[in-house]
């Protein structure tokens, strides 16, 4: 007996003791073993179930823990391999159904998301395949119900948000009938709340924020519940921050403020709890300060925004300091650098946003001139070169070559992966500022010179995508900017060109009674009206007639009266 009076628990070195003997119990014993082992010495509890395979190989079980704890630990080679020789075995579908699953977990966190859609795609069949077996399996239904929401997740990072949250309806209906069956276990539990707190997040991005907070609120009395029954377990604690986090946003977004400061606090005290306990958690806790900071500076509270990224630079310096040429350390501190910047930038904090934009440079430019870099490193440089032009801009001082080196490392990171379609967009909005910057100090043969670019690039990704409305937008863009530049340069026949592309476009992307398409027309209709032609009066016509609808709409801008008294010729 224990000194409370209690039987003593079984010991995990006796029980390796028995599994190495070997004999009928040895495969169990090792199991066990690991089973104690799993929280505090995570390599034995492997090399327990290790020993369980061998003892034991057409037993799915200790495969499946093998691969679960390689894969926490970081071990994605051996995780898949694992889990593969489970998948291309004999065994039951429920445990394939677990084994694909966690394939698509590891192709998740290596980027492979076509690899992890196929893999999730594969878990429902195998879990389809039990429940003919047996329609009441509750097992199944979860294994099912959790593959679902994974695509669901798939679908919304790809902007397919009905198909996401349609998937993700049916897995929360299909894991409220598990615990109907099983009872409300911890696994279906956190099943539960993560799948409420997936769909909050839709409803979140779909304007909804009264209906995604009390998701969230679901999620974290569950979450809670989790934390408190096991308390050695981080990783309640891990997805409770983020759920707190997630409630701030909600609340901002519904309109309470107060709410808001308090659920991301919340956020924030149980992150200080978990790097208190575990270094490793405060990756994750400076990135909740960075989640602070944009809180308080959208409620306007400079001050605290102010003091959030610094508690977050700091941070983020203090765990770079051991490993200087460690990448995604480096990166994770870049970033947190180019947040503080545009943070001081908005509070009109000049020096703060130059330093801290001047040190980014400095640490991405180092990574971004090693021999073989990644174009990531070269598009984090130009990002950098960008913020120094802004602070350049807003200061009244030269800003042209800030700029023109961002293209530059925005060019250099295109050319190493042509088949990026995000480095052609960096590229294409690194022209514009560029030819922004040099119309604004009358060099006018460079800004038409990078507008023309820019626009060639957009043209080009929207013939990729023909319905992207954002790439139509961005070469609307470009094209009016073009139009001023050669306007600038007398050449009336190219502007006129560019602003007729503009207008087509802009017919495309508005509808006829859209308040934004109003007035972005009658803006490019006011530039074709002054660049005279057979046209000419009719675009100023068509022009008078948008701004007097935005007049009675009571929309019309200072700047638009302006343009509209001198469309009447006053």
């Amino acid at each position: 007996m224990t000194e409370a009076g209690k039987p003593k628990g079984p010991d995990a070195e006796a029980l390796w003791a028995v599994a190495q003997g070997g004999g009928p119990g040895a495969a169990l014993a090792a199991r066990r073993a690991a089973a104690l082992w799993e929280q505090s010495a995570p390599g034995r509890a492997r090399q327990a179930l290790a020993l369980a395979v061998q003892l034991a190989p057409l037993d799915p079980a200790p495969r499946l823990g093998l691969a679960r704890l390689a894969a926490e630990a970081g071990d994605l080679a051996a995780a898949k391999a694992e889990a593969t020789a489970v998948l291309t075995s004999d065994a039951a579908p429920a445990a394939k159904a677990r084994a694909a699953y966690l394939l698509g977990d590891t192709a998740r966190a290596e980027g492979a998301m076509a690899e992890a859609r196929n893999a999730y795609a594969q878990t429902l069949k195998l879990a389809d395949a039990a429940l003919n077996v047996d329609r009441s399996d509750p097992h199944a239904a979860r294994w099912y119900a959790r593959a679902r929401g994974r695509l669901a997740e798939i679908d919304a990072s790809v902007g397919d948000f009905a198909r996401a949250k349609s998937g993700s309806e049916g897995a929360l209906t299909m894991l409220r009938a598990a615990a109907a069956q099983l009872g409300e276990t911890p696994e279906i539990a956190a099943d539960i709340a993560d799948a409420e707190l997936r769909l909050g997040a839709l409803e979140l991005d779909a304007n909804q924020p009264a209906s995604a907070r009390r998701r969230i609120r679901e999620a974290i009395g569950r979450y809670e519940a989790l934390s408190a029954t096991e308390p050695t377990e981080p990783h309640w604690r891990a997805v409770l921050s983020d759920a707190w986090a997630l409630a701030a946003e909600a609340d901002y977004a519904r309109g309470d403020p107060d709410a808001a400061r308090d659920a991301m606090d919340k956020s924030l005290q149980v992150r200080l709890r978990l790097a208190a306990k575990d270094p490793r958690e405060s990756w994750a806790l400076a990135g909740t300060w960075r989640v602070r900071a944009a809180l308080r500076a959208a409620l306007g509270d400079n001050a605290a925004a102010s003091d959030s990224m610094a508690q977050a630079r700091a941070l983020a310096e203090q765990l770079c300091a051991p490993d200087r040429l460690a990448q995604e350390p480096a990166r994770f501190l870049v970033h947190t650098l180019l947040d503080q910047a545009d943070h001081a930038l908005r509070a009109g904090e000049l020096h703060v946003a130059r330093e801290a934009a001047n040190e980014a440079r400095a640490r991405a430019e180092r990574f971004a001139s090693m021999k073989d870099t990644t174009p990531a490193w070269l598009a984090d440089a130009s990002a950098c070169w960008d913020r120094m032009g802004e602070i350049a801009r807003i200061a009244r001082t030269p800003s042209q070559d800030a700029f023109a080196r961002a293209t530059e490392m925005r060019r250099m990171a295109r050319d190493r992966a042509p088949d990026d379609l995000r480095h052609a967009r960096g590229l294409a909005a690194a022209l514009v500022k560029q030819g922004d910057a040099a119309l604004e100090n009358n060099e006018n043969a460079t800004a038409r010179a990078a507008f023309s670019e820019s626009a060639i690039i957009r043209v080009k990704l929207m013939e990729n995508a023909p319905n992207d409305r954002v790439a139509a937008h961005a070469l609307a863009v470009a094209l009016e900017r073009l139009g001023l530049a050669a306007k600038a340069m007398g050449d009336l026949a190219a502007a006129r060109a560019a602003w007729e592309d503009e207008l087509s476009l802009a017919f495309r992307l508005f509808e006829a009674d859209d308040i934004e398409g109003m007035r972005f027309c009658a803006i490019v209709e006011s530039h074709l009206a002054g660049t005279g032609g057979p046209g000419a009066e009719s675009h100023r016509r068509a022009a008078l007639e948008r701004f007097d609808d935005l007049a009675r709409g009571g929309a019309l801008t200072d700047r638009e009266a302006a343009l509209r008294k001198k469309l009447w010729g006053g």
